[in-house]
């Protein structure tokens, strides 16, 4: 019911009116008080501003250590209070900065890291002074009108901001800011690896974190921090760390100036491998590609310019840690030293020179001075890594550092350990390469799977002859290793990328021959991953690792750092251009990480693998699978000895795996496989850049594949054994033995993953469609090997039982199942391989989808099989688990062509 205002008694009206009245004086009130409140903080901070303002640059670091250089600072040690001190011709200038994670925390994270090296300038913003990481990757010739339009159309990005101090010097007119602004951050977005990647709970603590070290020269700052994370639900996993509910980390900040050198960029070829330094250049419109790429090379430059061969003015030093172990010193100064000939080569002696830290060296190996080769605890990790850091402008590189893992010996003559999950090795075998969100191209993982063929040897040669710990073959077998992988590493230190076609250039003949391989190397480059060089049992034996660069080595050290006269880096192409136009030359072949993609079906090139020798990885992988099954029928022989643990078996078998692993993920590359070149046009040979492997080649890896991953015989492991391969029952820091999840050995597990990556990768979207588009590379009348031959072989060899109405063992049964998953899927749900843009990593752009040929093909797959089972099952002598797996899979079969044909309705 509605109440007319105007009607209501007088009391009332006139309570309201006064309630009005009271409310607003009160609200009134509070407006005044709140606004004399508001006046008053204004008013101290005000005050407190003025009084700020009023504070003499001396009087702020008075009592404080003065630490001069090119940036000063100032400490004071009772409360760790820390003032850098910036010039004005400091502002707006351009200087470098290096991250390194100097101290990880053993479990995620090793010692050592370099994370990013980037340009940056101090710009002072009112009160306030912002460290800013300079946008400097598109530019444009300062003197044209474009360059306008550059410095407005790129944005930099503020790393941090820190408050003014002081008033300005008297003198210097320098100003004074807390740098903890700038430093004390979780620069490297530990916190958000850890939780999303990780899944543990550690948050960046930046009330426990502080500044740790201070140093300043005439040309670097060294800032060192301590980074704190606090966990508040800590997992047992965490043992390593002392107490999972705080991790830190030691974070080195080096800042440094763009000395004035002479040096001169080398405009980069894509023919040979090298890291690059790049840009896009807008000052002209009218060449084909907007970037400027420059190889990342050392400043070599002779003492004597006219000589032949002359030392360098300033060679490439690098600091033997004085962590490295006694017994591997000369080993690794070998190993670096082995770069030497290809720099003799092109003129220079002693390009490089190894020096000892001494155990009492007043400096500091991460200091940017000083490139070092370092010994780093990582508990679990048996790797090597050697990044550098190259100028942004120029690609000069001007530092770095070596880490070798302390566990890695070790896992050379033992294998990894292997706890938990037999299955685990398939993550490292088909991913070789480690994943890095800053620097995806600059990752190396050849230390550990080197580690791992270096067991694999290890325990081969153990069951032959006189090969044991302590023997001159043995310390040989390691001393040669370590110089291989030492080599590895510093090619990467010289600018030099992966090569992983360089193993295709010596036959298993020349592999067996010293004189050649001391020569050439047992490959064309240390930058390959190189296998162990093993021969079958009773033929003669070559040099296991590489003792010397190879022949490609030779050339791309030659392309970067040959003294080439001219006067600008576009002079010095015509001599470049003739050293790169030799490319076709077969001891020179080379195919980098993205040729390769890992084991993934990107990869299109069969002989640009990880981990094969010689020129067919085919025949190579043949033998290699031989070298298992002796190592396989000999455990039981050689390593099971009164005294010893069966763990050992268990491990030996995981090495034998291992083997069959990485051939089932490389032999698909075959089918459909094209042969994949760098040459230019009018380069000698004509080659083209792509040529379809030959249809007599695919079936040969068909057939490979037919006998040693999917064939009825590939796989048999004596019973005795098998009552033997008992996993590790001590605990160890993480407690794994509590998360085991079978105790036996998951032998049925482990043989079907390593067969699913083989289907995995024959009938994945992109190998299919590359298959279909493959019938236009070949001339009219060419028998190529189709998408349908390829159906068919699967087909007969999988369920070969079928046509003999044959019972059908327990493999082979997880096999036919595998296949059908893989046919019924493409019949009933197709669905693609995602991609990704460049613009997201995180989430897929698009799908590559199966041809509508393999659709088809998998169709009429299952109609032949329904035919084939049906009969099968009429033949009574069937055991009982093949009859239920017969039925079961005929009843999947007739189900899934009936929801195809309702999904087509």
């Amino acid at each position: 019911m509605k109440r007319n205002f105007f009607l209501m008694p007088a009391f009332i009206l006139i309570f309201c009116i006064l309630q009005g009245s009271l409310t607003v004086a009160q609200e009134k009130t509070e407006a005044s008080a709140k606004a004399d409140t508001v006046a008053a903080i204004s008013d101290t901070t005000k005050v407190k501003e003025k009084k700020d303002e009023e504070k003499k640059f001396d009087e702020v670091v008075k009592d404080f250590k003065v630490i001069e250089g090119l940036f000063t600072m100032y400490h004071k040690e009772e409360d760790n209070t820390v003032f850098l001190e910036i010039k004005p011709e400091q502002m707006d200038n351009i200087f470098l900065c290096n991250v390194t994670l100097e101290a990880g925390d053993g479990v995620y994270f090793d010692s050592g890291a370099m994370w990013i090296n980037f340009p940056f300038i101090f710009k002072r913003v009112g009160k306030k002074v912002q460290f800013i990481h300079k946008n400097v990757y598109y530019r444009a010739d300062p003197n044209t009108p474009i360059s306008r339009a550059v410095s407005r159309g790129v944005s930099s990005s503020i790393i941090g901001s820190a408050k003014i101090e002081s008033k300005p010097h008297p003198e210097r007119n320098s100003i004074l800011v807390d740098p903890s602004g700038f430093f004390l951050q979780d620069y490297g977005d530990i916190g958000y690896y850890l939780s999303e990647i990780a899944k543990v709970d550690f948050k960046f603590d930046k009330e426990e974190s502080y500044f740790s070290m201070l140093k300043s020269f005439p040309f670097n700052t060294e800032i060192e921090t301590v980074i704190h994370f606090k966990n508040s639900k800590p997992k047992p996993s965490l043992a390593r760390i002392a107490d999972g509910r705080s991790m830190q980390h030691r974070y080195r900040y080096s800042l440094s100036t763009l000395p004035e050198t002479g040096y001169r960029p080398r405009l980069a070829d894509d023919r040979v491998g090298h890291f690059l330094t790049l840009h896009q250049d807008y000052t002209t419109q009218t060449k084909d590609s907007p970037y400027v790429r420059y190889v990342n090379r050392w400043h070599l430059e002779k003492t004597n310019p006219n000589a032949k061969i002359s030392k360098p003015k300033q060679p490439i030093v690098f600091w033997l840690e004085n962590t490295i172990p006694y017994e591997y010193r000369q080993a690794v100064k070998e190993g670096a030293l082995m770069w030497n000939a290809a720099f003799e080569q092109i003129g220079f002696k002693q390009a490089i020179v190894v020096k000892q830290q001494p155990d009492d060296a007043d400096w500091d190996p991460a200091d940017v001075r000083y490139h070092t080769i370092r010994w780093i605890v990582m508990p679990g990790g048996g790797y090597a890594v050697g990044p550098s850091l190259a100028n942004p402008f120029t690609g000069q590189i001007y530092d770095a550092d070596i880490r070798i893992s302390a566990d890695y010996i070790r896992y050379m003559v033992r294998g990894l350990e292997e706890y938990v999950d037999p299955l685990s090795i398939v993550s490292d075998i088909l991913n070789p390469t480690l994943s890095s969100w800053s620097q995806p191209m600059k990752a190396c993982n050849y230390g550990e799977g080197k580690a791992q063929e270096a067991a694999f040897g290890w325990s081969i040669l153990s069951s032959r002859d006189s090969f044991y710990l302590d023997s001159p073959k043995a310390k040989e077998y390691i001393r040669d290793a370590i110089k291989d992988l030492i080599a590895h590493e510093v090619g990467h230190t010289l600018g030099l990328r992966h090569n992983f076609r360089a193993s295709t250039i010596h036959t298993a003949d020349e592999l067996r021959d010293k004189s050649l391989t001391i020569k050439e190397g047992i490959s064309g480059s240390v930058m390959d991953y190189n296998p162990v060089n093993l021969a079958g049992k009773g033929k003669k034996q070559g040099q296991f690792w590489h003792t010397s660069v190879g022949i490609y080595d030779y050339w791309a050290i030659e392309y970067a750092y040959k003294q080439i006269d001219a006067k600008s880096p576009e002079a010095e192409l015509k001599e470049l251009k003739k050293i790169a136009s030799r490319v076709s030359e077969p001891k020179l072949a080379y195919g980098t990480d993205e040729d390769a993609f890992g084991f993934s079906p990107q990869g299109i090139d069969p002989v640009t693998n990880m981990f094969d020798l010689g020129p067919d990885p085919i025949a190579f992988f043949k033998e290699r699978l031989e070298l298992a099954t002796e190592l396989l029928n000999n455990i039981e022989n050689n390593f099971e000895k009164k005294g010893t643990r069966y763990q050992k078996m268990r491990l030996v078998l995981g090495q034998v795996m291992r083997q069959y692993f990485i051939a089932a993920a490389t032999l698909p590359k075959y089918v459909g496989g094209i042969y994949h070149r760098r040459d230019h046009i009018g380069d000698k040979g004509q080659r083209t850049p792509f040529e379809p492997v030959s249809s007599k080649k695919q079936r040969e890896a068909m057939e490979a594949l037919k006998q040693h991953i999917f064939g009825r015989e590939a796989f048999k492991f004596p019973p005795s054994l098998m009552r033997k391969l008992t996993p590790e029952r001590f605990y160890d820091f993480d407690f794994s033995l509590y998360y085991v999840p079978r105790v036996d050995y998951p032998i049925h597990d482990v043989v079907i993953n390593l067969q699913n990556s083989a289907l995995n990768r024959l009938y994945h979207p992109i190998r299919m469609n590359r298959m279909v588009d493959l019938g236009l590379y070949f001339e009219n009348g060419h028998s190529m090997f189709s998408l349908a031959e390829m159906f068919l072989e699967l087909r007969n060899t999988i369920w070969s039982e079928v046509e003999e109405r044959a019972s059908i063992n327990s493999f082979r049964r997880n096999l036919q199942r595998a296949h059908l998953n893989k046919i019924i899927a493409l019949v009933v749900k197709p669905t693609g391989a995602p991609y990704f843009s460049p613009a997201s990593s995180q989430k897929p752009a698009g799908k590559t989808m199966p041809p509508g040929d393999a659709i088809a093909l998998a169709r009429a797959d299952l109609k032949l099989l329904q035919e084939g089972i049906t009969k099968s099952l009429n033949n009574s002598a069937l055991d009982v688990t093949s009859r239920a797996h017969l039925e079961e899979s005929l009843s999947r079969i007739t189900a899934a062509l009936n929801a195809e044909l309702q999904r087509q309705l």
